[in-house]
C-alpha cells in the first residue's frame, strides 16, 4: 500500500503515473548526493545548483520549524528527477521518501512563478513534516506493530487527505511572496460554484463527480486550514493533527479534534468557513455577464479554450469535456465540426494561423518511465494531416509566425535551462536561440511580426514580467515592471499586447501598448479571463465558471480601457486574507546562508534492501505475513513471507525480488513448502515441496499520438523439488521438474473522457504459455482478448472478448486460469474456448452518500452474452455452455478516500450444467478481487 501527497493534481491520470516509477532510469545516470543529519538530496550529476536550492530551503525548515505541527524530526531521502518532461513532486510512505521533478509546470496561472525546486521544497516538505509529527499515539503503534504502512493506514484514516495539502499549500503561501493561495485561478474555485447558485454536500465536496466540476482537496483544504488558523489561532492545527493522529475518539477522530479545540462540531466549522469566504467575494449582482457564445450544458462539464478567429465567421478553439477526448474544434453559421482529436498530451495550449495549428505532445519513452518527452506537432485544418516536426525533445507553448515560415518554443533541457528556440515549420530544424540571464524560465512566447516575439518571463527572483524579443538582434526589452503577479497568454494586434495577469487581485485581460509601454485593464470580472485573441477590432476569451471554461467575445470600444499606474503593477494584491502574515514571511528571498554543502557520490547500492513495512493479508484460502523492502533509487523491491493454507493446512515461508535499473526486469524467488501430502493409488504421500524461480520481463511503453500503447514479454523458469518424508519415502520417489512460463500482452486503447467506462476504441492482446521441461509432459496454452468498440452514445461501451486455453491429458500440472461462461461452475478440460459481448452504459450519477462512510458516484449497467465451449481429453466430444444475462456496478468511495467498485450479477444459463446440477438462473455478488491493497 502506498500514498502519494503530490504537489499537482492536475496532470492526467495516465501521464501522473509518472509520480512513481520502478526502475525508469537508464543506468547511464550517475547520482551524486547532499547527505546531512536530517535529510539527503540524491540528484543526476549536473544538477548542482538545483541541489543546493533544494538543500538550503530543507535545512532552513528542518531547523527552525516554522509553523510547527510538532518537534519530530525523522530524516528523508529527496531524490531529484530530471527526466521528465511532468511538473510535480510526492511525499511517500512505503518506503518514507520524496521524489521532485524538475520541470517546471509551463501555466503560470495554475502553479505560480517562483522557481521550481525551490517551490517543490517548501511544499513537500511540509509533508515529511505531517508524517514526522503524526507519529504518535494509536498511530506509532500502528508504525510499530506493521512499519511505514502501519503508519500510513492509521494516519490516512485519522486526518483527510484535504488538510495535507491544504496545510501544505497555506505553507507555501505563508512563507513565499506568492503560492496558490495568492493565485486567483486556484481562489476562484468555490467563488465559480456559488456564485453559479451550486450547493454541494461536503461528501460531494471531498469525493468529487463525474457529472458536475467539484474543486479538488487541494482547494478544499487550503480554504479550511486558512480559515481554521485565522480564526482559532497557529496552533489550532497542530492540537487537532496531534489528537487525531493519536485518535483521541476511535470514530471521527479528527471531526471531534475540530469540535474540542474549535468548541463547535466539525459542520459547523466548515459552513463558518464558507460563510466567511463567502462574505469576502460579497455581492456579485450584476457582474457575472453570461453572453457566452459557447454552449454551455448542466448536464456535464463543457470547457472552451484557447479561441482563435478564423474570419468573420469561423472560430477554432480546442473543446474538452467529461464526455468527449479533447479535439480540435471549428465553429461557424453551420454549427460546431471537430477537425482532429488532440494527440495525448499535458498542456491544453496550441497556437493557430493562415490554416495551421501547432501544439506540443506528450510521448514516453519506450523503457525508462521516468523519460519522456514534449514534441512539436503541426496540423493542416484544410486536409486534416498532421506532422511531428521534432522527435525526443523538450519543447513546450509553440507558436507560429504570421508568415507560416517559423515556430517559436520554450525548451527546457534536463539540467534546468531555459530557452526560446526558433525552429523551421517545415522540418523542425533549429534557426536561432534565445536566452536572458535574468530569465529563469520563458512562457507562453508568440509573434508579433515576423521578426519578433512577445514572451512571459518568470526571473530568477520568481517575478514576473511580459519581454519583447527581436529575433534579428536578440535584444529583450522589457514591457511590463517585474511583478509577483502572475500573468501570460499573450497576443498582439495593431500595435497592442493583449494578456492575462492578476494584477487587481483576478485574472483579468489586460493591454500594454508597444508605442509607450502603458497598461490598460480591459476587464474587471469576478473571475478569471484567459486565453484572449485580439482579432478585426474584438477580443475573443475563455471565462472560467463552474460549468467549465466558456466563450466571450467583446467589441475592443466596448472595453473600459483603465490606465493602471506602472507603481500599481509591481504591488501584490490577495483578494482572499492569509493568516499569520504578520509573524511569517518570504524565506526564499532573504538569505539562509552563506555556506555550500558538500556533493558527494551516492552508490545505486545504498540501502538495497530497504525493508520498510510488514503485515499480514488474507485472500481465501491463504494467508500471508509479509516483509517488504524498496530502495530509495525504487531499482529493486524485496519481499520475505510465511503463509499458510487452510484448504490443505499446508505452510511454508518465501522469498522474492524483482531487479529493475536494467532493460530487462531480473525477477528471483524461492518459496518452501514444509507439509504437502495427499493419497495416491490409497497410499498416503507427504513431502516437503521448494520452489524456485528466475526471470526476466520487459515493460514497454510506445504511447504516443491519440493512443496509449503498452507491450510487456518476459519468461521464467519455475523449478519444484519435493522431497519425500516420513514413513512415505519408502513407498515414492522424490520428484524434480522444471518449467518455463512465458508471457506477451499488447494493449493499445484511445484515451478516455471522465464518463466514459471504458475506451470507445483499442484492443488487447495476451498469450500465456507453460511448458513442462522434464520428468513429466505438461503444457498449458491461454490466449486472451478484447475488442473495444463504440456504444449508441458517447458514454456506452461495447466490449468484445475471447479466450482460448489448451493443456496437455496426461498431467494436471497446472492451475485453471480460464474464466468460463458467466453463471456456469468452474470447468478444467483439455480444451476451452470463450467468446462474449458486453455493452456498458452508466445509469446515474447520485453524487449521494451518508455519515461519512460511504459515497456513491456512478450507477452503471452491463448486458452480455457468452459463448463457451469446452472439450473432451480426446478432442472428439465437446459441449456448449451458453448464457446470459446483465451486471449492475456501483463506483463508491469509503471514508471519503477508498475508491472501491462492487456489484451483482444475473446470468440466465441457456444450457445445462455439466455436473448436472438443476439451474437455470443464478445471482452472484461481485466483489472487488482486494478490498485492502498488497
Amino acid at each position: 500500500m502506498k500514498r502519494l501527497f503530490c504537489f499537482c493534481a492536475t496532470v492526467c491520470s495516465f501521464i501522473l503515473s509518472t509520480a512513481q516509477q520502478f526502475g525508469g532510469n537508464p543506468p547511464a545516470v550517475k547520482w551524486q548526493q547532499i547527505n546531512t543529519d536530517s535529510f539527503r538530496i540524491i540528484f543526476p550529476r549536473g544538477l548542482d545548483s538545483q541541489a543546493q536550492q533544494v538543500a538550503t530551503v530543507v535545512r532552513y525548515l528542518s531547523r527552525n520549524k516554522p509553523l510547527p505541527l510538532g518537534d519530530a524530526l525523522h530524516k528523508i531521502n529527496i531524490v531529484l528527477q530530471n527526466q521528465t518532461i511532468i511538473a510535480n513532486g510526492y511525499v511517500g510512505l512505503g518506503p518514507f521518501r520524496s521524489e521532485f521533478l524538475l520541470t517546471p509546470d509551463m501555466n503560470n496561472f495554475n502553479l505560480g512563478s517562483l522557481p521550481w525546486p525551490e517551490q517543490l521544497a517548501v511544499h513537500e516538505y511540509r509533508h515529511v513534516m505531517q508524517f514526522n509529527n503524526f507519529r504518535n499515539g494509536l498511530s506509532k503503534v500502528f508504525y510499530h506493530l506493521f512499519g511505514q504502512d502501519g503508519l500510513l493506514t492509521a494516519v490516512n484514516a485519522s486526518v483527510p487527505d484535504w488538510f495535507y495539502e491544504g496545510d501544505a499549500v497555506f505553507n507555501e503561501t505563508l512563507l513565499t511572496s506568492q503560492g496558490r493561495g495568492r493565485l486567483p485561478l486556484f481562489m476562484n474555485t468555490y467563488p465559480s460554484l456559488w456564485l453559479a447558485g451550486k450547493k454541494y454536500s461536503y461528501m460531494k465536496l471531498r469525493n468529487g463527480s463525474y457529472k458536475d466540476y467539484v474543486p479538488n482537496h487541494y482547494n478544499l483544504g487550503y480554504l479550511l486550514v486558512n480559515y481554521g488558523r485565522m480564526k482559532y489561532g497557529e496552533d489550532f492545527w497542530r492540537n487537532v493533527t496531534k489528537d487525531a493522529s493519536a485518535f483521541k475518539g476511535l470514530w471521527y477522530p479528527f471531526q471531534k479534534a475540530i469540535s474540542r479545540y474549535a468548541g463547535v462540531n466539525f459542520t459547523t466549522f466548515y459552513k463558518e468557513a464558507f460563510t466567511y469566504y463567502k462574505n469576502l467575494v460579497g455581492d456579485t449582482t450584476g457582474l457575472v455577464r453570461q453572453d457566452y457564445i459557447s454552449k454551455m450544458t448542466k448536464r456535464f462539464v463543457t470547457n472552451y479554450v484557447f479561441p482563435y478567429r478564423v474570419n468573420d465567421d469561423s472560430i477554432v478553439y480546442l473543446k474538452t469535456s467529461y464526455r468527449e477526448l479533447p479535439a480540435f474544434v471549428i465553429k461557424d453559421g453551420q454549427g460546431e465540426h471537430r477537425l482532429r482529436v488532440k494527440d495525448i498530451s499535458d498542456d491544453n495550449q496550441f497556437s493557430y494561423r493562415n490554416g495551421m495549428i501547432v501544439y506540443a505532445a506528450y510521448e514516453q519513452d519506450a523503457r525508462w518511465g521516468w523519460r519522456d518527452f514534449s514534441v512539436i506537432k503541426k496540423l493542416n485544418m484544410q486536409t486534416g494531416s498532421q506532422q511531428t516536426l521534432t522527435h525526443r525533445s523538450r519543447y513546450f507553448s509553440p507558436d507560429i509566425s504570421p508568415d507560416g515560415s517559423k515556430i517559436a518554443a520554450v525548451q527546457i533541457t534536463t539540467n534546468g535551462h531555459s530557452g526560446l528556440h526558433v525552429l523551421d515549420a517545415d522540418n523542425g530544424n533549429l534557426l536561432k536561440q534565445i536566452t536572458a540571464e535574468d530569465v529563469q524560465l520563458f512562457t507562453d512566447p508568440k509573434f508579433v511580426s515576423d521578426t519578433e516575439l512577445v514572451s512571459a518571463a518568470r526571473l530568477k527572483d520568481g517575478r514576473m514580467q511580459l519581454l519583447l524579443i527581436n529575433l534579428s538582434s536578440g535584444k529583450v526589452v522589457p514591457l511590463t515592471p517585474a511583478s509577483f503577479a502572475v500573468l501570460g497568454y499573450p497576443c498582439a494586434d495593431h500595435g497592442f499586447i493583449y494578456f492575462t495577469a492578476s494584477y487587481n487581485g483576478n485574472d483579468d485581460v489586460y493591454a500594454v501598448r508597444l508605442n509607450d509601454r502603458k497598461v490598460f485593464r480591459l476587464t474587471s470580472d469576478v473571475l478569471g479571463n484567459y486565453y484572449v485573441n485580439a482579432w478585426n477590432g474584438k477580443l475573443l476569451f475563455s471565462r472560467f465558471t463552474a460549468d467549465g471554461y466558456q466563450l466571450q467575445e467583446r467589441r475592443l470600444q466596448d472595453l473600459a480601457w483603465t490606465e493602471i499606474n506602472p507603481l500599481v503593477l509591481q504591488e501584490v494584491v490577495t483578494r482572499f486574507p492569509v493568516a499569520l502574515t504578520e509573524k511569517y514571511g518570504d524565506i526564499l528571498n532573504r538569505k539562509l546562508q552563506d555556506d555550500k554543502f558538500t556533493v558527494q557520490k551516492y552508490s545505486k547500492g545504498t540501502q538495497l534492501f530497504n525493508f520498510h513495512s510488514w503485515r499480514p493479508y488474507y485472500e481465501d484460502p491463504d494467508f500471508t505475513f509479509s516483509l517488504y523492502g524498496e530502495n530509495v533509487l525504487n531499482t529493486l523491491q524485496t519481499q520475505l513471507y510465511y503463509h499458510y493454507n487452510q484448504n490443505d493446512k499446508t505452510s511454508g515461508v518465501g522469498v522474492s525480488a524483482v531487479y529493475g535499473a536494467l532493460f530487462p526486469y531480473l525477477t528471483i524467488g524461492s518459496e518452501y513448502t514444509f507439509n504437502r501430502a495427499d493419497s495416491t493409488a490409497g497410499k498416503l504421500r507427504t513431502w516437503r515441496q521448494l520452489d524456485t524461480r528466475l526471470g526476466l520481463s520487459v515493460p514497454l511503453n510506445f504511447s504516443k499520438g491519440r493512443t496509449y500503447k503498452l507491450l510487456s514479454l518476459g519468461s521464467s523458469y519455475v523449478l519444484r523439488n519435493e522431497f519425500i518424508s516420513g514413513t512415505a519415502r519408502h513407498e515414492f520417489p522424490n520428484v524434480n521438474f522444471g518449467y518455463l512460463y512465458s508471457y506477451i500482452s499488447w494493449r493499445q486503447t484511445a484515451q478516455q473522457a471522465v464518463q466514459q467506462i471504458f475506451p470507445r476504441l483499442g484492443y488487447s492482446l495476451s498469450v500465456y504459455h507453460r511448458f513442462a521441461l522434464n520428468t513429466y509432459n505438461g503444457y498449458q496454452l491461454l490466449g486472451t482478448g478484447n475488442l473495444y468498440l463504440p456504444g449508441l452514445l458517447v458514454t456506452h461501451s461495447l466490449v468484445l472478448g475471447g479466450a482460448f486455453q489448451q493443456r496437455d491429458t496426461a498431467h494436471l500440472l497446472f492451475s485453471n486460469a480460464f474464466a468460463g461462461a458467466r453463471g456456469y461452475l468452474d470447468y478444467y478440460f483439455s480444451r476451452m474456448w470463450r467468446v462474449s459481448a458486453n455493452y456498458h452504459f452508466p445509469i446515474a450519477y447520485p453524487n449521494w452518500g451518508f455519515a461519512n462512510i460511504v459515497y456513491f458516484q456512478r450507477i452503471r449497467g452491463n448486458l452480455f452474452y457468452d459463448f463457451s465451449k469446452v472439450y473432451s481429453a480426446d478432442k472428439t466430444a465437446s459441449r456448449q455452455l451458453r448464457s446470459t444475462g446483465a451486471e449492475l456496478y456501483v463506483d463508491t468511495r469509503w471514508w471519503n478516500e477508498y475508491p472501491l467498485s462492487f456489484g451483482i450479477r444475473y446470468s440466465h444459463l441457456l444450457d445445462s450444467e455439466l455436473t448436472g446440477l438443476p439451474r437455470r438462473n443464478v445471482v452472484e455478488i461481485i466483489l472487488p478481487v482486494s478490498i485492502l491493497p498488497r
